[in-house]
Order: C-alpha cells, then sequence, then structure tokens
C-alpha cells in the first residue's frame, strides 16, 4: 500500500507519523499543518489498513517497527523524523532503536508506555502461556462497524464521550476516514475492530527496556488526562533518558493530537527548529 502524503514537497527532509490504533492518518492534519512549509510529511501505511493482511499475522509491536523501517527505505535512503503517537510511537521507537541511523529526531506523543505496575497483569499472562485479558480488545469487538452514511457516522462519534474534547471538524476527519463505502450505499470501518482488538492484546511488556537505548534528540508529549501515558510515566521516562525533553498539554487526554492540535503543531514546530 502506498504510502500517505500530507503535503507535495519533494526534496525537502522527510517526516514519517506512525498514528494510533484505529486512527488514520487524516486526522492528524492539523496538528501536522506547522511542518509543512520546511518538511515532506508522510505516513507508511499500517497494517491494518493494508487490506489483505490477517490480524494474527501481529504477534509483536517490533513487526510494526520493521513494518515502519520497510516503508522508509522505499522512500528514502536520508535519515528522517519519526513522530509517533500511541502504538506508533513505540513502533517508532523499535524502529530507531535497530537502526538508529535511519532517524535524525523522535517525537513520541502519548506513547502507549503504561506504569510498570499497570504492565504487571500482561507479565503474569505471559508467564502463564495465557493470552493477556484486555477489556479495550472485548469491547472493540462489540463496536459498531456500519452506518447509512458518513453524515450518520459522525452524528454518532460526536455523541460518544470519547469525541467530547475533538474540535467539531476532528471529528468530521474521522468519520470521513475510518469509513469506507459499502455496495449497498452504506459506510463501514476501514479498520476492523479485529485489527484494532489484536493491537490491544498484543502490548508489549519491555517498553521500559527502551529509553536507555534511544540515540537521538527525543521530545515526548502527552496529555494531561492521558491514561496510557501517566505523569508518573513521564518521571520514569526523563529518569531513563534524563536528556528527553518533555511536555505535558492541559486539559488533554490520550488522543491529545486531535483534541488540541494546534497546541501540538506548536511543539513539533518548536522542537523541530
Amino acid at each position: 500500500m502506498k504510502h500517505f502524503e500530507f503535503n507535495s514537497a519533494l526534496g525537502k527532509p522527510l517526516v514519517n507519523l506512525a498514528y494510533a490504533n484505529g486512527f488514520p492518518p487524516e486526522t492528524y492534519t492539523r496538528a501536522l499543518q506547522p511542518l509543512f512549509e520546511r518538511y515532506h510529511v508522510v505516513s507508511i501505511p499500517a497494517r491494518p489498513l493494508w487490506g489483505d493482511c490477517e490480524p494474527e499475522s501481529l504477534q509483536s509491536w517490533s513487526q510494526l517497527g520493521d513494518d515502519l523501517l520497510a516503508g522508509l527505505d522505499e522512500i528514502t535512503d536520508q535519515p528522517v523524523v519519526g513522530i509517533g503517537h500511541s502504538v506508533g510511537g513505540i513502533a517508532t521507537l523499535y524502529a530507531a532503536i535497530k537502526r538508529p541511523e535511519r532517524f535524525s529526531r523522535l517525537i513520541l506523543i502519548d506513547p502507549t508506555m503504561v506504569s510498570p505496575l499497570g504492565l504487571i497483569p500482561f507479565w503474569i499472562a505471559k508467564l502463564l502461556g495465557r493470552e493477556p485479558r484486555s477489556e479495550l480488545a472485548e469491547r472493540t469487538l462489540r463496536r459498531r462497524r456500519t452506518w447509512q452514511s458518513t453524515q450518520a457516522a459522525y452524528d454518532y462519534f460526536r455523541s460518544k464521550p470519547l469525541f467530547t474534547r475533538w474540535p467539531d471538524d476532528m471529528i468530521h476527519a474521522y468519520a470521513e476516514s475510518i469509513t469506507t463505502p459499502s455496495t449497498d450505499g452504506s459506510v463501514q470501518l476501514r479498520w476492523s475492530p479485529e485489527w484494532e482488538a489484536q493491537i490491544y492484546r498484543t502490548v508489549p511488556t519491555d517498553v521500559w527496556r527502551l529509553p536507555r537505548q534511544i540515540k537521538q534528540p527525543t521530545m515526548v508529549i502527552h496529555g494531561e488526562l492521558s491514561d496510557m501515558f501517566s505523569r508518573g510515566s513521564a518521571i520514569t521516562f526523563r529518569a531513563l533518558k534524563p536528556d528527553v525533553v518533555t511536555f505535558s498539554v492541559p486539559n488533554a487526554g490520550h488522543l491529545v493530537p486531535q483534541e488540541q492540535p494546534e497546541q501540538i503543531g506548536r511543539l513539533l514546530g518548536n522542537f523541530l527548529s
């Protein structure tokens, strides 16, 4: 699948966005806007959007890092700026640690790094050879999949608590990018619940060994209200990589690029300049 291009800027330094589970690249356009003048901003497609890849093919998030490296190798041989949100942040970390020469800087936006205490159930399940129980995965498999139209999908999402802090145009962008037309004229999810659930089921338990291995200048942005990268996560990250730049965005949760796109855009621009 061809990479997604946010802007036409061939010849300029490359920035890659690795996006969150279930949130296509179109929902990041406003946050990335300040980079368009100086950078060529792209997004290597994630497995759930390939169209010919089964969820069971994913057994480790490190595979997503390998996918990212393979996609970048098809575009350029120059170092790129790696931006990753949520699972995309962890995929970017795996890629940058495996091949540090491919990345000039890293920006991790609310990476999925719950506290070591929060990872204990996953560690125990792995030790016992069991699949970790994930309430997120179970809820995802029950989510609605079809609507009569894109507008109906928008109306549905607008009513959900998850989108309370989203600007209205961001919900429209989400409704348009997460759905695809069906043969009967309705629209359906293009990022399947099965894929979304598989990503939740395979949450890595080794993420806290990664910060010490980062060689690139790095910034971590997180939402003040996030349950995926908390204030405690930020403290732990700084202890493991003291030169990291961290910033907490007030009144924002895990989906901070969609909730506060202008603030994220300013932080990205300032760090890269």
